[in-house]
């Protein structure tokens, strides 16, 4: 299953409570001298249509980059496309401020044809009113209400039927409705709807239930022997780092050592940096999702790893020597030079904050025509406005300090 566009009414933290987020190449796709293609894959063989091998988010502190990765996590989640995702934060399983039903659209490819999902949630302790308390959502808060998915009618299809759902279903052909009348032949009857229970999308139908892997990196080491070109790209003083499952230990030496440590994980942890862990379980999901084409979402990318390194993880998406399945790696930074290194500008996207607070997704190709911009220049210097902290805002802050420091 590859995602192709994504359209969310009812996320209320952005504007006009709808979040998009486009997963196709929309500028050009150059080839260089010898006919290859980087950055990007063709959706299948032959395609004009390409998917974007890395997307990067950038934006300030609660403009809600966060909530727009577990939006992408809980939309895979049940379209049943496998993904690892790497988080540091407390709302793990939060979707954040999210209305009591919501209203999404996903156009997404599966064995040689164009679908259209459509998919109405409900939350499920919300009253008869239609409302409940105030707070985050869960991921398992929410009940389809009701679904209609649609295929694509041609042959061919273009990148601007793709991005406008509304061209897309009026090209398509109706397969099946989760519900309606009895007698419509595309509605589900009562046994296929109990089979599948609220909490499965008519989607997997089409798609299949395949394996979804998550991962919550919390500093922890995955047990399991990590291979040595990896550990030793973050740390090259570790000759070997090998998992004994029987004894349930870690064998570790050392380069500078003549003897092996034989540690618990707990130990392990404390003995290696920080960044090793983190660098090292990186690169061995990556890897995973490198290998099954899958999605990869990675929550502040540079937490914890050098610059050069997080280049490197990003460069391994981008190439087709690396990446010969398209898989997609989808993450978030606060540090807008790591977008220096993306070569293209249709899979940058800024979270800005308006007046009202509201944040708007922002492709830097649709406010950025030339390329050859730094791209960490027109973020740092707000040429977009809303992409860094008002100044009116930091000032306060300073003047405050200032006043503390100093009585």
């Amino acid at each position: 299953m590859r995602l192709l566009k994504v359209k969310v009414d009812g996320a209320e933290l952005f504007k006009n409570c709808l979040f998009e987020l486009d997963f196709i190449a929309t500028d050009r796709v150059p080839r260089d001298d010898e006919g290859n293609i980087s950055d990007v894959t063709p959706v299948c063989e032959k395609s004009s249509v390409y998917t974007e091998n890395v997307i990067g988010m950038v934006g300030v502190n609660a403009s809600g980059k966060t909530t727009a990765l577990n939006i992408i996590r809980f939309i895979l989640g049940y379209m049943s496309g496998p993904y690892l995702m790497r988080r540091f934060t407390p709302k793990d399983d939060k979707l954040g401020r999210m209305a009591p039903r919501l209203s999404i659209s996903c156009v997404f490819y599966e064995r040689g044809s164009f679908y259209l999902i459509e998919s109405e949630l409900a939350l499920i302790d919300a009253d008869s009113t239609g409302t409940a308390p105030i707070g985050e959502r869960g991921f398992d808060s929410y009940a389809f209400a009701n679904e209609q998915l649609w295929k694509y009618s041609s042959a061919q299809i273009s990148r601007k039927t793709i991005l406008d759902i509304d061209a897309f279903r009026d090209k398509s052909t109706l397969l099946m409705r989760r519900n309606g009348p009895t007698n419509d032949p595309t509605v589900l009857d009562e046994a296929k709807r109990t089979f599948l229970g609220d909490d499965v999308s008519i989607v997997s139908i089409v798609t299949g239930k395949k394996t979804v892997q998550v991962d919550s990196l919390k500093r922890t080491l995955p047990l399991m022997s990590l291979p040595t070109p990896i550990v030793q790209a973050f740390d090259p003083s570790v000759e070997y780092l090998n998992w004994n499952a029987e004894n349930q230990v870690f064998h570790l030496k050392f380069k500078n050592e003549s003897l092996e440590r034989v540690v618990n994980p707990t130990v392990a942890s404390y003995v290696l940096s920080n960044g090793t862990i983190l660098g090292a379980e990186l690169v061995n999901r990556a890897i995973s999702a490198l290998k099954s084409g899958g999605y990869l979402i990675v929550d502040e990318m540079e937490t914890g790893l050098n610059r050069s390194l997080v280049g490197t993880v990003i460069g391994l998406f981008a190439s087709p020597v690396t990446n010969p399945h398209g898989a997609v790696l989808l993450f978030s930074t606060h540090y807008p030079e790591l977008l220096d290194g993306l070569k293209r500008k249709d899979n940058v996207y800024l979270l800005v904050r308006n007046e009202s607070f509201d944040t708007e997704v922002v492709k830097y190709s649709d406010r950025i025509g030339r390329i050859e911009n730094k791209k960490s220049d027109v973020v740092i210097n707000n040429v977009i406005k809303g992409s860094m902290p008002r100044y009116p805002d930091v000032q306060a802050m300073r003047s405050y300090v200032c006043e503390h420091v100093n009585e």
